[in-house]
Parts: C-alpha cells; sequence; structure tokens
C-alpha cells in the first residue's frame, strides 16, 4: 500500500506519496479543486491501494468529498495532535506533506477526527452560522453603548436593542449630536439585521428538528431544548463511534486533566478538548438544571438534579457542580442516542455508593 500525505491551502496541495518501506516515491503540487485531487489519486492509485492523509482545515470538507467519491480512504487529523509536525523546529509545506505521510506508513497517527455528511454536516453549519450572528448582534449593541459613554451619555441599564438606546437619548432634552445620531444609526441597522438573519436561521433549525427523532428524544432530559438536543446531535454526530458515555464526555472535554507520575497524582480543571459550542450548551443546560428545574419528589428532573446537589454539597463550589450537571447530561444523551431510548428518571433514582461518588466528584473540577 502506498501512503499519500496532503498539505492543503486555499488554492494549491503540495503533496508526498511514500511506499511501505518508508522510501519517498513522490512529491509534487497540485490546485486544490475536486478534479485536480481526483486526478492525483488515480494516478497514484493505479498499480496498488492508496491511503490518503491530511490535517484538519477549512477545505477538509472538500478533500475528503474528493477522495472518498473515488472509493479511496482518507484520514484526517487535528495538526496539534501530529506531534512530528507541531514539535518540529523547521515547518514547510513539503516537511508537512512527508510527516503526514510517514506518519500514515508507520502507523504513529493520532485518532482521526470525524468528518460528518448530510444531515449532521447541515446542522452544523446552520449552528456556526447562528453562532457567528449572535456573536455579531451582541458586537453591534456593545459598540453603541461604547459611542454613548464616549460621547458622555452613560447608556444605564443594560438594553437588549440599539433601538432602546436611541429612545433613551432621545428623550433626553439636550438633544443629540449629529456625529453620534449617524453612528448610532449604523449600529441600529447592523443589529435589526443581525437580529432578523438570526430570526431566518432559528426557524430553519425548528424545522430541521421537528424531522429528527433523535433530537425529539433528547428534549425528554431534564434543562435539554430544541437549541441544546440540536447541538449535541450535531456535534456528536455518529454515537457509535465512542465505545461508552465516558469517553463522550472526555470527547466534550468535560472530564478533569490529569498528570501522574510514580506515586504523584494530580487532577486538574477540566481538560476543554472538543467543540466549545458543545461545551457551552451542555454547561448551559447545567445551570438551567440548577437554577430553573425545581426537582420537586416525583419530578422528572428530581434524581438528575439531585446528583448535582450532591457534588455541590461535598465541593462547596456551584461551578463545579454545573459542570458535573453538563458531564451528566451528556452522559444521558450517549444512552438515549445510542440505545434509542427516551430520558428513564428510574434508571436514576437509586443512590449511588459513596465510593463511586467520590470518583465522580474530582471529574467535575
Amino acid at each position: 500500500m502506498k501512503h499519500l500525505g496532503l498539505d492543503v491551502h486555499v488554492s494549491t496541495t503540495v503533496w508526498c506519496l511514500m511506499d511501505d518501506s518508508g522510501q519517498v516515491v513522490e512529491r509534487g503540487k497540485c490546485a486544490t479543486t475536486v478534479p485536480d485531487l481526483q486526478a492525483l489519486v488515480r494516478r497514484v492509485g493505479e498499480t496498488e491501494p492508496v491511503l490518503v492523509g491530511q490535517e484538519m482545515g477549512k477545505m477538509a470538507y472538500l478533500v475528503h468529498d474528493a477522495v472518498t467519491a473515488l472509493g479511496t480512504r482518507i484520514s484526517s487529523f487535528n495538526a496539534h495532535h501530529l506531534r512530528m509536525i507541531a514539535s518540529s523546529r523547521k515547518k514547510t509545506d513539503r516537511r508537512d506533506a512527508y510527516w503526514i505521510a510517514k506518519a500514515l506508513q508507520t502507523g504513529m497517527t493520532p485518532t482521526p477526527v470525524y468528518i460528518p455528511t448530510g444531515e449532521v454536516r447541515q446542522l452544523r453549519a446552520l449552528l456556526s452560522r447562528r453562532e457567528a450572528l449572535t456573536s455579531d448582534r451582541t458586537r453591534w449593541l456593545l459598540r453603541a453603548r461604547s459611542y454613548l459613554q464616549a460621547a458622555g451619555y452613560p447608556p444605564g441599564k443594560a438594553r437588549r436593542s440599539v433601538t432602546k438606546l436611541i429612545e433613551d437619548l432621545l428623550a433626553s432634552p439636550d438633544g443629540i449630536d449629529l456625529a453620534l445620531a449617524q453612528s448610532l444609526e449604523l449600529c441600529e441597522r447592523m443589529h435589526a439585521t443581525a437580529t432578523e438573519e438570526l430570526a431566518k436561521v432559528d426557524a430553519t433549525l425548528s424545522q430541521l428538528a421537528k424531522g429528527i427523532e433523535v433530537v425529539q428524544r433528547l428534549q425528554t432530559i431534564p434543562a435539554v431544548g430544541e437549541k441544546v438536543a440540536l447541538v449535541i446531535y450535531a456535534w456528536v454526530g455518529d454515537v457509535t463511534r465512542f465505545r461508552s458515555a465516558r469517553e463522550l464526555a472526555s470527547y466534550a472535554g468535560l472530564v478533569p486533566s490529569v498528570r501522574q507520575s510514580g506515586k504523584s497524582e494530580t487532577l486538574g480543571g477540566i481538560t476543554r478538548m472538543g467543540s466549545p459550542q458543545l461545551r457551552s450548551m451542555l454547561v448551559q443546560a447545567g445551570h438551567v438544571l440548577l437554577g430553573r428545574c425545581r426537582g420537586e419528589p416525583g419530578s422528572l428532573s428530581a434524581p438528575l438534579k439531585a446528583i448535582a446537589l450532591r457534588v455541590e454539597t461535598a465541593r462547596a463550589r456551584r461551578k463545579v457542580a454545573v459542570v458535573a450537571a453538563a458531564r451528566h447530561i451528556l452522559r444521558i444523551a450517549y444512552y438515549v442516542m445510542r440505545d434509542g431510548t427516551s430520558y428513564d428518571p428510574e434508571r436514576l433514582s437509586q443512590p449511588r455508593t459513596e465510593s463511586v461518588e467520590r470518583q465522580a466528584l474530582p471529574a467535575a473540577s
């Protein structure tokens, strides 16, 4: 088998072809287009099968689709996890392509990045667009507040729209400066545009959510609404790629970091690996579980909230309990997605043993 390492850029792709013995067979460049990439894979794979590897980047989906369309296997890697590249003191495109091919040839590769297709990829794109629009809308509101502060007009209480800020200012008997008015009008237009586009994306997401059976089942979990369920489904994707709920929690970065050597072992904060959007949504769900779910005896949220409250009592820290709640929500989501079931509070109603509780507590730090 041959091993083809690709260092992909927007316009060109530098590649290196290596045989099973580790010898470089050929090097070169090609345009980062579907026809050119497919022509390259066809040519180098004429005599024997070829395994392709690439780093993750904004062109990763295009390259993945182009190569897999030919029936050729391709693995995509996080650049920070490819030690031979990340630790290299001399980094060039040629060397990057060589080290990717070498990693494939030796088998010393990190876990490949999951490349979603179809519905999951569409949801990821929509959720990323929603996150960008939300950020833009907030940025224009903060900019309007900044203009007012710079002009000596304290905005007072926080407002949710630029229109409210302008209405408050127009109500002032002193009037408003022309330059300031123009700046605020610009902020208002951009804020309104972002709000309008955000409403369209939310409508599309809601429509898609109604047709996805897994998302409907995820919403049976306490504190998990439509948006949280969509984010879990989109960023987890194929749940069968995880061997256990613990492995999924590790993927989301909700487990503690560990430094162990000899008899010394230190548990630190959560690793924060994986998707920040998934982790952020789960933490929000944890806040909702602890703050808004009543947890009355017999309610659906009571057993799950009791777990988080035990952590809060033992550790005397609200933030630790929130993260613990987020992790437990994700672990339950794993079984809901894997087994095709809905949330069942009876499975959480039995008190856990003291030893299991002690094991769970450091993981929330």
